[in-house]
């Protein structure tokens, strides 16, 4: 009996101790993209520690540029858009992801790990130069572009 509460114990204090290094390492949650105190012990446990479960259907994220740079970080694709779990069982298609977010959102979400760019100017200077043109993801370079339609191929195709 005592050699279980002393096992039970450890558990616990190494899942704190996880819990720990999660929050100090300053990675949003599975609910999307939040100042990591406001997480719990559970939802930074039951995160994925990688993104097998969503290659499996979304293949061409499996050497995108934004997905490698964040699984390198241990940043899967659950801490921004949630375990999904509903979305994953959903052979139909018609279960979106937990969190989506919207073009308008996009910069600022970027904004909570990244940087703004050092130079405003310089990048001016390259939406004019590709102003009204494609980018390789398909999308066109204008004054409202985000993070991502200059920064890899992170873009799910329409259905």
């Amino acid at each position: 009996m005592r050699f279980c509460f002393a096992l039970m114990s450890l558990l616990m204090l190494f899942l704190l101790m996880v819990a720990s290094c999660l929050e100090t390492a300053g990675r949003p949650p599975a609910t999307g993209p939040v100042v990591p105190e406001q997480a719990s012990l559970s939802r930074l446990v039951d995160m994925p520690t990688d993104n097998s479960m969503c290659i499996v259907c979304h293949m061409d994220f499996d050497d995108e540029e934004i997905t490698d740079a964040h699984i390198w970080e241990g940043i899967t694709c659950a801490y921004c858009h949630g375990t999904s779990v509903a979305h994953m069982h959903d052979e139909t298609m018609m279960t979106s992801p937990d969190i989506l977010y919207g073009r308008t959102e996009v910069e600022g979400l970027c904004q909570l790990c990244h940087k703004p760019h050092e130079n405003p100017p310089a990048v001016e200077d390259f939406r004019q130069k590709w102003a009204g043109k494609k980018r390789e993801n398909g999308r066109g370079i204008n004054s409202e572009s985000v993070c991502t339609d200059c920064h890899g191929l992170h873009t799910i195709a329409r259905r």
